[in-house]
């Protein structure tokens, strides 16, 4: 049959044009006369087609536009039998709407009569599922943020452990015990706990600070940069205690020990040692820059030389006093090694006895 307003060939029983969209007579008089139809869902807008496509005609010569206007003919086809399904759904809507509230739930349409884009209507859509909880997830999240405080805790305290013993290995120190005239050991002078102090002299005063011996002098013996020994005594009186302090990583100084020495006390000192002494305390009063307390341990001729009563101005940066020949006469040659402006010499002593003691009389460089 064809359609009254545009003349294009229409499927029988058809409610509408599917070209220009006009209803047809005859199909709608059918519908009306028709059996409700289960519901649909609600169709998109129609767009009517151009009438250029409305009536295929096949072309022998072109296989690839006959297929194309087989494929358009049938989509036209199905566009017509969805015309018809919704005007049948529309008077069903229209004569079932007084009879809503005792009606049963709808039930959802069949998956073939909703086109992709459309909406479903109310009540026919499926249940939405419940939101999945999270329980599980937030559990998990805790216990790895529990177990990643533990772990760094854990290597805290094994870090400040490794730091506490290392700073024990550098402050510690084993004390030997003094030996005296009979060959027997006293009990071992035990080290102060302050340490700390800024010089290696300051720390050999606070050793003999705490032991009570505030009142002794001492001298530097020998030293090198991890250490440095010194001779204390009485006022006017001979050595007694050898105290060696060491030199920490943070350039601080700390006692290492306490000992006596062999020619302390009533024992007297042997012509080498007491040369050795005076040059020691000779080099120490240069490097203090007292160049009085200097000069008063020299004699003619090298007292009337300056370097017997010269300032160093902190130039003077270390010695060591490296042998000591007695002569047969009673003198005394010291051999030293001497860091003058970052350079290191040999110097000899010829130290001789005198009525106030062992004075220097004369200085050799060889």
């Amino acid at each position: 049959m064809r359609c009254p307003n545009c003349q294009n060939e229409v499927r029988e029983g058809a409610v509408f044009c599917g070209s220009c969209g006009a209803a047809i007579p005859a199909a709608a008089a059918a519908a009306e006369s028709a059996p409700p139809q289960p519901p649909a869902p609600a169709p998109q807008p129609v767009v009517p087609q151009p009438a250029a496509y409305a009536s295929p005609q096949p072309d022998a010569e072109n296989p690839g536009q006959a297929e194309y206007e087989r494929q358009m003919a049938e989509y036209q086809r199905k566009q017509a039998e969805y015309e018809a399904q919704k005007a049948a759904y529309e008077q069903y809507q229209q004569q079932a709407a007084g009879q809503t509230a005792q009606m049963p739930p709808a039930v959802a349409p069949a998956a073939q009569y909703t086109q992709a884009g459309q909406v479903a209507p109310a009540g026919y859509g499926q249940p939405v599922p419940a939101p999945k909880k999270k329980t599980g997830l937030i559990i998990g999240i805790v216990v790895g943020v529990l177990v990643l405080i533990g772990a760094l805790a854990v290597g805290g305290l094994l870090v400040a452990r490794g730091a506490l013993e290392g700073a024990l290995e550098d402050t510690g120190a084993e004390v030997e015990a003094p030996v005296t005239d009979d060959g027997s050991t006293d009990v071992p002078v035990e080290a102060p706990t302050a340490a700390g102090a800024a010089t290696a002299e300051e720390a050999v005063r606070s050793a003999l600070a705490a032991e009570g011996l505030g009142d002794w002098v001492q001298q530097l013996y020998k030293e090198d940069d991890a250490s440095a020994v010194y001779w204390a005594g009485p006022p006017n009186s001979e050595w007694v205690s050898e105290v060696t302090v060491l030199k920490g990583a943070d350039g601080t100084w700390s006692l290492g020990g306490i000992e006596a020495l062999q020619f302390g006390g009533d024992v007297p000192m042997a012509p080498a040692d007491e040369a050795v002494a005076v040059v020691t305390d000779f080099l120490v009063a240069i490097q203090e820059d007292r160049a009085d307390d200097a000069h008063d341990l020299t004699i003619e001729p090298f007292s009337l030389d300056g370097a017997s009563a010269s300032y160093s101005n902190g130039q003077f940066t270390a010695f060591e006093i490296l042998s000591a020949e007695e002569q047969s006469d009673g003198s005394v040659w010291v051999e030293t090694s001497e860091t003058w402006y970052g350079s290191t010499a040999t110097q000899w002593y010829y130290v001789v006895p005198t009525e106030a003691g062992y004075r220097i009389s004369n200085l050799e460089v060889r």
